[in-house]
């Protein structure tokens, strides 16, 4: 385990340029107020890169008045132990951790005169367990008052910070912000989709009346199929009709041509018949009256079938014109069904048996009212729907999508906080009995509660105590005396310090406001918790009377000399 073995300050603040060294186990610095010794402890700081110096002053404030730049640097030790040295990085015993600083602000880092970035330095520190940045391994100046003055909520932050617990806070934190972002996204998703929402379903009403329209539209064009076929197949049955008469009729006049012809066959052997007569008569025949009987029936059959050829003459000449006009009627209805077939397959076959044409063209009007019922319907109703279709259904998808997630984390966030609040409760349980031990030595009580820990962002560290046989009471900055206000931080910071690992510790004046006897007694505490960890260097600085100070201990006076700060090793 490594220890600071020199600190060197060169125009930093008050020092001109001194050599302070420190040796392992206990290092007590004291001096009057004003002498510079919260300095050495600051440019220890400053040297090692603590942010916290950084965010309290402007570290051009730092150099010495008359001068333009300062120089602090921190040896360690680098012997080998075992075999293995503290820096491995390095060969030689010793390291050095220097930082420059300007007038104007401007500084940088060296690790053994080579110019070394700030991320490197702490991780040159991090490899022997010095975190410069845990403000209960270097505790500066009005530390404890500050603490006095945080809310409960600053304080469970503080004590998280340099328990390494922030990192589990944080986990909650960066879990909590990704939440909100969750939410807020999901509120501005949600807005989407809901007006996402209401123009798909006002398409989608425009789009499913388009699919019963074309529904309909295809049952009308089913129901005109029908009529027409309906109509062709009536009109095929009154060409059959036709048809039929029309045969009938050629039949019957065929008939009366083929009479007319074997009457006037007749009609002629008649008139036949009667010249022979005449010629018996014009003979002068004997027969005379006989013959002129004969003649006058002749004439009587010839005038009868003359009668008759005549009549059947009109008969025919009327059948004739019936059947030209038969005919005509039977050529108009073939042509009407074959405009009928025409228009009929442009609508399609039909399948079904036909139905009554009256039903049919009921049908048919009934389908007409109710396409005009659905109302005048786009004509890029399809594009459009389909559009909104997918801008909704992805809406739907990152929504979903989004709540799975925001499931997750809450699941994950909930697992996070159950882990930060273990961690927090088996920390202040470890601090509580040793906080009570250290109190118990200055004749006190006291209580770390933890409040509000189900909400990360109130919860709260509060410290009871109760001096002399009181009550314990909530320590505050305006009940107790300064005293026992720094007396019972100072039990609570040595509580934290117990379960920190790291080769140095530094409290820079931890007894200003406190009585002679605690001051004693906490004095006492440190030396014996010095001699209980030989390993780990303390640097104790005290502007008060030292008594029964530990034998072996580095003891160094600091002096002030016309503003400029010096150093004596007392023993």
């Amino acid at each position: 385990m490594t220890y600071i073995k020199e600190v060197i300050l060169e125009n930093f603040m008050s020092y001109r340029y001194s050599r302070i060294s420190l040796e392992k186990g206990l290092n007590i610095i004291t001096g009057p107020n004003g002498s510079g010794k919260s300095s050495i402890l600051l440019g220890i700081s400053v040297a090692l890169g603590q942010t916290y110096t950084e965010r309290g002053r402007r570290l051009g404030d730092l150099v010495r008045k008359g001068e333009d730049i300062a120089r602090v640097t921190v040896v360690f030790d680098n012997s080998s132990k075992d075999g293995k040295k503290p820096f491995p990085w390095f060969r030689t015993d010793e390291v050095y951790f220097t930082r420059y600083v300007r007038r104007d602000g401007e500084y940088w880092h060296e690790v053994n005169g080579r110019v070394t970035p700030k991320v490197e330095v702490i991780r040159y520190l991090s490899r022997v367990g010095i975190n410069p940045n845990n403000m209960m391994i270097i505790m500066h100046q009005n530390m404890i008052e500050q603490f006095i003055y945080l809310s409960p909520q600053e304080k469970l932050k503080t004590v998280e910070d340099v328990m390494g617990l922030r990192i589990y806070r944080e986990r909650i934190v960066s879990s909590l912000e990704d939440l909100k972002n969750i939410q807020e996204e999901e509120k501005v998703l949600k807005g989407s989709l809901e007006n996402a929402r209401e123009q798909f379903e006002y398409w989608n009403t425009l789009y499913s009346k388009y699919l019963k329209k074309l529904e309909l539209e295809e049952k009308l064009k089913n129901l005109t199929a029908e009529k027409y076929w309906r109509l062709v197949h009536e009109k095929r049955l009154e060409l059959d009709k036709i048809n039929k008469k029309l045969k009938g009729l050629e039949d019957r006049i065929k008939s009366i041509r083929d009479k007319i012809e074997k009457e006037t066959f007749y009609k002629n052997r008649i008139l036949e018949e009667i010249t022979d007569i005449e010629n018996e008569i014009l003979l002068r025949n004997k027969n005379l009256e006989r013959l002129l009987n004969n003649l006058r029936v002749k004439w009587m059959e010839y005038a009868d079938k003359h009668a008759e050829i005549s009549q059947d003459n009109v008969i025919l000449s009327y059948m004739i014109k019936e059947l030209k006009e038969m005919k005509k009627e039977n050529k108009r209805i073939r042509d009407r069904i074959n405009e009928l077939v025409s228009k009929a397959k442009e609508y399609g076959e039909v399948k079904q048996k036909l139905r009554d044409i009256a039903y049919i063209e009921e049908e048919i009007k009934k389908t007409e009212l109710e396409i005009a019922s659905l109302g005048e319907i786009p004509g890029n109703v399809t594009e459009v729907y389909n559009k909104y279709k997918e801008i909704f259904e992805e809406y739907s998808r990152r929504v979903e999508k989004l709540s799975e997630n925001k499931e997750i984390l809450l699941k994950e966030l909930e697992k996070r906080i159950s882990l930060w609040q273990n961690k927090v409760t088996s920390l202040v349980e470890k601090l509580q009995e040793n906080f009570a031990k250290y109190l118990n030595k200055i004749s006190a009580v006291g209580k770390i509660e933890l409040i509000n820990m189900e909400d990360i962002s109130n919860s709260g560290l509060v410290l009871y105590v109760g001096f002399r046989g009181s009550p314990l009471s909530v320590l505050d900055a305006y009940t107790h005396s300064g005293g026992e206000k720094t007396s019972t931080v100072m039990c609570f910071f040595l509580s934290l310090q117990d379960y920190i690992k790291s080769p140095i510790r530094a409290i820079d004046e931890f007894d200003v406001h406190m009585d002679p006897r605690n001051r004693k007694i906490l004095l006492s505490l440190l030396f014996k918790i010095s001699e209980e960890n030989p390993e780990t260097q303390f640097i104790i600085i005290t502007p008060g009377i030292l008594d029964d100070v530990p034998k072996n201990s580095n003891v160094l006076i600091v002096q002030k000399t016309m503003s400029v700060s010096e150093l004596y090793k007392y023993r």
